[in-house]
């Protein structure tokens, strides 16, 4: 019995031992490392390093320290495109629209501000022509919250629910909200994009939906008093005037089931939650993803990328699958697979993804077949078309999920112009050193930058990873990122609008395609 007691302590003692030892290895991880191997092209603002809501100087690398302490790598600033929602002249102006409930528009680093402990820098993998403000509150017993506003002049709107680690719980898309009496909802067939008349009213209740669902409704799907977050989001403001579309913030009142309704400051008070109107954690540890890197079968180098030649983008279907696949893949169950999203999601949308690595290739072409989506940044007044495949459709570029840093984004209407006469799209992605030459609209294809790395102090230079976007899907249209429902199943799914990534290595070799550039040669390498 002693031996036996003997044995126990000894393993005990092995494993606390153990545990102090991978406790203090990934403490070490993430650490500045004097950016000596990180590129110091481009800029890190556009507001001659200074930006609306302040943050440190970055260094020449994109080093910065946190307000809490932390540091991080900052991407460069990608060029400035005419559909932008956010531009040198109108950077001011949208951060000044916000209120107690609604602490301002959140966009990636470089535009609102520097610090990334800050509210308006956006750590969660956001897409630039999607910008959205987030709510956190909490709904009393017997309360619910009511939100009244304006249908914005823009491509899509809608409001999600989540936890506070970032999982999508309910959603109210545009279309699906039932306009107040006397006002018309734009996203609807038949009605003008510039109607006057355009007020709406909804409710946030506690709890989960009743089988029956009423309308205007959005759920917590959780207790009362429980911390929620909700993003409003706003995708592609009708010729940019700013970030909410041309109309006011929605306003909100908190009713009470005795009669009593508070409202502006009064309500943001009685529904206050820790997490207003400040940062949020990363959805993966900086420090275990870097420790994840330097497992032994993984080449920190490049991990979580791998060499190739031509392949598929991936469909995302939760980050817990993410990590596990590319990081312990033997524990990969293809039962984990569900598309229950994750980094702040939106259920109306889902991503295809792909990581790459500057040390495998320099240049990278992302093509696939275009589908169709409507075409409103002019301000059409009417709808151009609602029998479209999807309302939107966007490729971006990316560090490392734990640092959620966007790269640079390009979306449907600005694609367009160059989609092929077979109807397929070709993004060149690369570093502005690398640019091809050939590598511009004028020569038939769109150019993006891929960024410095993953973000992290200490950790790869080379890592990016591109994530390609499908939102509000026509339900006629069956080839689309929802029709992935198992691993491993992209091509079958998806047919021709599966994109592809196509692994250039150098300009010289994408030069050679000659201006306009010959897609049929790109098409060629992934057959």
């Amino acid at each position: 019995m002693k031996k036996l007691l003997s044995i126990l302590i000894g393993g005990i003692g092995v494993l606390v031992l153990l545990g102090i030892a991978s406790a203090l290895w990934i403490s070490s991880m993430a650490k500045d490392d004097g950016g000596a191997s990180r590129p110091t092209y481009g800029l890190y603002t556009w507001k001659d390093g200074k930006t609306p809501r302040g943050g440190p100087t970055p260094r020449a690398d994109g080093y910065v320290k946190r307000s809490l302490g932390h540091d991080l790598i900052l991407p460069p600033m990608p060029p400035e495109r005419p559909m932008d929602i956010h531009r040198k002249d109108s950077v001011d102006r949208n951060n000044a629209i916000r209120t107690c409930f609604w602490p301002g528009p959140k966009l990636r680093s470089g535009f609102y501000t520097t610090d990334p402990d800050d509210y308006g820098f956006e750590n969660q993998l956001p897409d630039t022509m999607n910008t959205f403000s987030t709510a956190w509150f909490r709904i009393p017993a017997g309360a619910k919250i009511v939100v009244k506003g304006e249908f914005p002049h823009m491509r899509h709107y809608s409001f999600t629910t989540y936890s506070e680690n970032g999982i999508p719980r309910d959603v109210i898309d545009d279309n699906q909200i039932e306009p107040d009496p006397g006002s018309f909802n734009p996203f609807r067939r038949d009605v003008p994009r510039d109607v006057k008349q355009r007020r709406y009213t909804f409710t946030i209740a506690n709890g989960n939906p009743p089988a029956q669902r009423p309308k205007n409704m959005v759920y917590t799907l959780a207790e009362a008093g429980t911390p929620i977050g909700m993003h409003m989001r706003n995708y592609v403001p009708d010729r940019s005037v700013d970030w909410t579309g041309s109309v006011a913030l929605p306003e909100v009142e908190l009713h009470y089931d005795d009669g009593r309704v508070l409202k502006g400051e009064e309500a943001c008070v009685a529904t206050a939650a820790p997490l207003r109107g400040k940062q949020v954690p990363p959805a993966v540890n900086l420090k275990i993803w870097q420790a994840m890197t330097h497992l032994p079968w993984m080449d920190k180098e490049i991990a979580p990328a791998k060499p190739f030649e031509a392949e598929p983008m991936e469909m995302f279907f939760n980050r817990e699958y993410l990590l596990l696949k590319h990081f312990f893949p033997i524990l990969a169950l293809d039962s984990m697979a569900v598309q229950k999203g994750g980094w702040w999601s939106n259920l109306s949308t889902r991503y295809g993804y792909k990581f790459v690595n500057y040390n495998h290739g320099k240049v990278y072409v992302v093509h696939g077949k275009m589908p169709s989506t409507p075409r409103t940044w002019a301000g059409d007044a009417k709808y151009p078309n609602l029998d479209v495949d999807m309302r939107y459709w966007s490729l971006c570029t990316y560090g490392a999920p734990p640092t959620g840093l966007t790269v640079d984004c390009v979306f449907d209407e600005g694609v367009l112009p160059t989609v092929d006469s077979k109807g397929y799209f070709n993004v060149v992605v690369s570093r502005a050193p690398d640019r091809p030459s050939n590598a511009t609209e004028k020569c038939g294809v769109v150019w993006m930058e891929m960024g410095t790395g993953d973000g992290l102090p200490g950790g790869s230079s080379s890592l990016g990873s591109f994530m390609n976007r499908h939102t509000q899907v026509n339900p006629n249209f069956k080839t689309s990122w929802f029709a992935v429902t198992k691993p491993h199943t992209e091509s079958k799914a998806m047919g021709n609008y599966l994109p592809y990534v196509v692994n250039f290595h150098d300009k010289a070799r994408f030069e050679a395609l000659g201006c306009p550039v010959d897609t049929s040669k790109i098409a060629a390498m992934i057959k």
